[in-house]
C-alpha cells in the first residue's frame, strides 16, 4: 500500500467551518471568467469545434457514396465502405483526445489563473496528464452510474463525493482511485454543503439555457459561457475545502476498498439485464 501524504492545519473539520456562501462563489467565479475570459473561450472553442471538424467530411463522404452507389460495382463499393468506417473510428479516437485535451487544458487556465498563463502553456500542461483525465473520468463514470441504478440516491452520494477528482488531478498529481478517494476525503463532512452549492449553480444554469435557448442561435453557445463557469465554481470549492482541512493526511485506500467501489458500478450495470431476465421470467 502507497501512502501518500499531503501538507493541509487540522485533522478534521470543525463544526464551525464552513464554506463561503453560494453567491461569493458565485461573484469570484465571474470574477474569475471575467479576467481570463479569452483564454476559456479559445479552449472551449476547440472543444466545441473539433467534433463538426471531424464528422462534416465523413458526413459529406458517406452521403456521397450513398448517392452513386448503384454505379459503383461491389467489388469497389465494400472496400470503399470499410475505409471510410475505419477512418471514421480513427477520427472519432483523435476527436475524443482532442476533447479530453482541450478540457484538461481549461482546468490548468483555471488552477494557475494567478500567472495568467495562456492557451500554448495551458495545452502544455494538460497533455501529459490526458491518459489520467481519461481513467479518472472512466473510474468516477463508472461507479457512479452504477450507484445511479441502484435505486438513485447512491449515484447522488457517489457524485458528490467524486466531483473533486479531476481537481485533485490537477492540484496534487493523484491518479485513479486515489484521486477519487482523495476528493471523497475532502467531501468528508462537507456533503450538504457542497451538493447544495452545486446544485444552486445547475439549477442557475438551467434556467439561463432554458431562457436564451429561445433565441435563434444564441443557445447553442451558452456551453461555451456556462463550462467554464462551472469548472472556476468547483475549482473554488475545491480550493476552499483544502484550506478548511488543514494539514490532514491522505492514504491510499486500500485495496478491498477499491474493489468494494468497483463492485457498486458493476452491481449497478448488471442490474439492468437482471431485470430484464426477472420480468421476462414473470411474465413467462
Amino acid at each position: 500500500m502507497n501512502n501518500q501524504r499531503f501538507p493541509l492545519t487540522s485533522p478534521s473539520p470543525t463544526p464551525s467551518l464552513s464554506l463561503p456562501e453560494v453567491g461569493e462563489l458565485l461573484r469570484e467565479s465571474f470574477q474569475i471568467f471575467k479576467n481570463r475570459i479569452w483564454v476559456f473561450l479559445l479552449l472551449m472553442l476547440i472543444i466545441l469545434l473539433v467534433p463538426f471538424l471531424f464528422i462534416l467530411p465523413f458526413a459529406i463522404f458517406f452521403f456521397s457514396l450513398g448517392l452513386v452507389q448503384d454505379r459503383i460495382p461491389d467489388f469497389l463499393f465494400i472496400p470503399l465502405t470499410v475505409f471510410g468506417i475505419l477512418m471514421a473510428v480513427i477520427a472519432f479516437l483523435v476527436m475524443v483526445v482532442i476533447n479530453l485535451w482541450a478540457g484538461l487544458s481549461l482546468l490548468y487556465a483555471i488552477k494557475e489563473r494567478d500567472q495568467k498563463i495562456g492557451i500554448k502553456e495551458s495545452l502544455a500542461k494538460g497533455w501529459p496528464k490526458i491518459i489520467s483525465y481519461l481513467w479518472i473520468s472512466i473510474l468516477a463514470g463508472f461507479i457512479t452510474i452504477g450507484g445511479y441504478l441502484l435505486l438513485i440516491v447512491p449515484g447522488i452520494i457517489l457524485a458528490i463525493w467524486f466531483s473533486l477528482a479531476a481537481f485533485v488531478l490537477v492540484s496534487e498529481g493523484l491518479k485513479g482511485m486515489n484521486a477519487l478517494f482523495r476528493s471523497k476525503q475532502l467531501i468528508k463532512g462537507f456533503w450538504w454543503q457542497v451538493f447544495w452549492r452545486f446544485l444552486v449553480l445547475n439549477i442557475i444554469i438551467f434556467l439561463i439555457g432554458l431562457i436564451v435557448g429561445f433565441i435563434p442561435f444564441v443557445g447553442r453557445f451558452i456551453i461555451l459561457f456556462t463550462v467554464p463557469f462551472s469548472m472556476i465554481f468547483g475549482f473554488l470549492i475545491y480550493e476552499n475545502l483544502k484550506k478548511l482541512k488543514g494539514e490532514a493526511l491522505f492514504e491510499s485506500p486500500r485495496t478491498k476498498t477499491k474493489i468494494a467501489f468497483i463492485l457498486i458500478g458493476v452491481i449497478g450495470f448488471l442490474l439492468i439485464p437482471a431485470t430484464i431476465l426477472t420480468l421476462i421470467a414473470l411474465f413467462s
